[in-house]
């Protein structure tokens, strides 16, 4: 699939933080707590110096690894409406040519628990497990489809994403952000595929 979705921001490090840094810098902050260290560590409380030093960078890359142009592309393909259109598109008359589907305001929402395995000595010892949480609204949207795929976007509306960040059940961040999609018509290369054609 060639997917080229890029809102702004385009990960969930940057809708969170400013730049890549302010992600590490946060999640030191949580895990310098005494408390929150000995939650973690319990299992293994002689690793909870070398964790202080290492497990920020490490939550910090799965947070930035989660782009938000391809967990919108999933949440479209999810959606009723579109999947229908998609299947019309193979139908005689519509083959070969783009179609405009009008999309309502719609949330779409996306729950990831991405995890840090930790090793000593060859030996796995310990499971540390982070939430990443998006929720989407996404005003008015016009989709172009052709040949069962979603080939362009025309946003009509305001779009938003709240991100909340945790580790183990603590709180590392939350915010609410505007994504900024251009006001044209947006390609998305090859498309997404909704529905294959009839065999």
């Amino acid at each position: 699939m060639n997917l080229t979705i890029n809102p702004n921001p385009g990960t969930a490090a940057l809708a969170l933080y400013d730049g890549a840094r302010g992600a590490v810098a946060a999640a030191a902050r949580l895990v310098r707590d005494p408390q929150v260290m000995s939650t973690i560590c319990r299992d293994a409380p002689d690793l909870a110096g070398q964790l202080v030093a290492q497990l920020p960078e490490a939550g910090a890359g799965l947070l930035h690894g989660i782009t938000l142009g391809t967990v919108l592309a999933a949440g479209w393909q999810k959606s009723g409406e579109l999947r229908a259109a998609a299947v019309r598109s193979h139908e005689e008359g519509f083959r070969g040519k783009t179609n405009q589907t009008r999309l309502a305001a719609h949330s779409i929402t996306s729950e990831h628990r991405p995890y840090v395995e930790v090793y000593t000595d060859e030996r796995k010892v310990l499971t540390i497990t982070f939430s990443v949480d998006l929720t989407f609204t996404i005003g008015l949207l016009y989709a172009g489809i052709r040949d069962g795929r979603l080939v362009t976007l025309h946003p009509g509306g305001d779009c938003e994403v709240a991100v909340s960040w945790g580790m183990e059940g603590f709180k590392i961040g939350e915010k609410k952000v505007p994504i900024r999609i251009p006001a044209v018509a947006v390609p998305l290369g090859a498309g997404i595929l909704l529905a294959r054609p009839p065999s």
